[in-house]
C-alpha cells in the first residue's frame, strides 16, 4: 500500500517541473510533470499497487513516473504517512522523513534514551528544548551555575525573574512546561565523575546518551573518565569566537575520545615560565557568547545526534573528528582525531 507523503512539493516555468523533498529534487518535462501531478493527487488516499498500476493505463502515465516519485520520496509506503496531528512528534517526524532516516527508529531510540546535558547554558538551553520534544526516557540536567543577566542573550530559556537562580532548576522547569510528560531531574552542582556515579542509575540494555556544553577542562576531564568507564557514548559541544564546534563523538570501542592523540593534551610544557604567562592570558579569557555561535553548535549537534539514532555512523560527522562552521562565512573547518590505542583515557577499553 502506497501514499503520497505530506512532505511532497513542486513547481513550474513554462519550461519544465519540479518536484522533491528537501535535497531530493529533480526536473521533469511538462508532459511527465503533469503525469506526476495526477499520480500525486490520486494517491492521497492509500492506494494498492494493482490500483496504481490501473490509474496508471487508464491516463496514459509512463510506467517510471510511480517509481521516480518513490525514489523521490514523495510516495511513500503507507504505514510510513503519519495523518495530521498536533503532537510533539509529528513535525520531528516528518523532518526526519525529509532527511531520509528511519523516522521511527530515531523516534523509538530517543524515547528509550535517557540524556544527560551538562553544561545548562546557552547551548545547555537549545539542546535540552530540542531532545525534550523526542521524550526522551529520561533527562537529566548538571550546572552549579546561577543565571546572570548578561546570560539572556542566548539562553532563551531563562527570562530577568530567574536572575539568581539555579540554571539547571530553571531549566527543569521550563522544559516540564513544554513537554509535562518527560522525567527531569536537576543538579545544582559542578560536574564530577562522583557526581555522575550518583546521578546516573546505570542499568543494562538501557540506552544512554551524555551531551557536554561546559567551558571547563575539569568538566571535560571528569566526563570524559565517567563516560569512557561506564562505556556511554557522548558528545563535546561548543564554539572557539566565531566557529562552533562539536566532537569528536564518542562512541564506545569505535570511536575517539576528546583526548586521543593530545588533541587536548594539558601536560606541562617545557618552558614554564612561558606557560605561566599563556595561562595568565587564558585566565582573563571571556568567551563571545551569543546567539549565533551557541545556536548554531546546538543545531550541529542535534544534526549528529539524529545520526547517531538513527544508527548511521557513517553519517556522523563528528566522529574521529572536530567538526566546526565560521558564523560569518560558513566555511567548515575538520581536525581529525584518530582513535589513539595509547590514549591515557580511552586505551583501556581496547584492551
Amino acid at each position: 500500500m502506497y501514499k503520497t507523503s505530506l512532505l511532497a512539493t513542486g513547481g513550474f516555468n513554462e519550461k519544465c517541473g519540479i518536484l522533491g523533498v528537501g535535497t531530493k529534487q529533480f526536473t521533469l518535462s511538462l508532459e511527465e510533470f503533469k503525469d506526476a501531478l495526477h499520480l500525486l493527487n490520486y494517491m492521497e488516499i492509500e492506494r494498492t499497487e494493482t490500483e496504481i498500476k490501473k490509474f496508471e493505463l487508464k491516463h496514459n502515465i509512463k510506467k517510471n513516473t510511480f517509481q521516480k516519485l518513490l525514489d523521490g520520496n514523495l510516495i511513500l509506503e503507507s504505514s510510513l504517512v503519519k495523518p495530521k496531528k498536533d503532537t510533539l512528534d509529528f513535525k520531528n517526524y516528518l523532518y526526519l522523513l525529509s532527511i531520509d532516516v528511519d523516522a521511527k527508529l530515531v523516534l523509538n531510540n530517543l524515547k528509550n534514551t535517557i540524556v544527560i546535558i551538562i553544561g545548562c547554558g546557552g547551548i545547555g538551553n537549545f539542546l535540552s528544548y530540542s531532545l525534550a520534544t523526542f521524550t526522551p526516557e529520561k533527562m537529566i540536567l548538571i550546572d552549579g551555575d546561577k543565571i546572570e543577566n548578561s546570560n539572556l542573550n542566548r539562553q532563551l530559556l531563562f527570562t530577568t525573574k530567574d536572575i539568581g537562580y539555579s540554571k539547571a532548576d530553571i531549566l527543569k522547569k521550563q522544559i516540564q512546561l513544554r513537554n509535562p510528560l518527560l522525567d527531569v531531574t536537576s543538579y545544582d552542582r559542578y560536574v564530577t565523575e562522583d557526581l555522575l556515579e550518583k546521578s546516573i542509575k546505570l542499568t543494562d540494555n538501557k540506552r544512554y546518551l551524555v551531551i557536554l556544553s561546559g567551558d571547563s577542562i575539569t568538566a571535560l576531564e571528569e566526563t570524559t573518565k565517567y563516560c569512557v568507564k561506564n562505556k556511554i557514548p557522548f558528545l563535546n559541544v561548543g564554539y572557539l569566537n566565531d566557529i562552533s564546534v562539536i566532537g569528536p563523538f564518542y562512541v564506545p570501542r569505535i570511536s575517539s575520545c576528546p583526548y586521543c592523540n593530545n588533541t587536548l593534551s594539558l601536560e606541562k610544557h617545557e618552558k614554564d615560565s612561558m606557560q605561566n604567562e599563556l595561562l595568565n592570558i587564558n585566565n582573563k579569557y571571556e568567551a563571545p557568547s551569543s546567539f549565533t555561535n551557541n545556536a548554531l553548535a546546538s543545531s550541529l549537534a542535534m544534526s549528529d545526534i539524529i545520526q547517531f539514532e538513527a544508527e548511521k555512523l557513517d553519517k556522523v560527522k563528528s566522529l574521529n573528528k572536530r567538526f566546526g562552521i565560521d558564523n560569518v562565512t560558513f566555511k567548515n573547518y575538520t581536525l581529525e582525531v584518530p582513535k589513539d590505542k595509547d590514549c591515557s583515557f580511552c586505551s583501556e577499553e581496547n584492551k
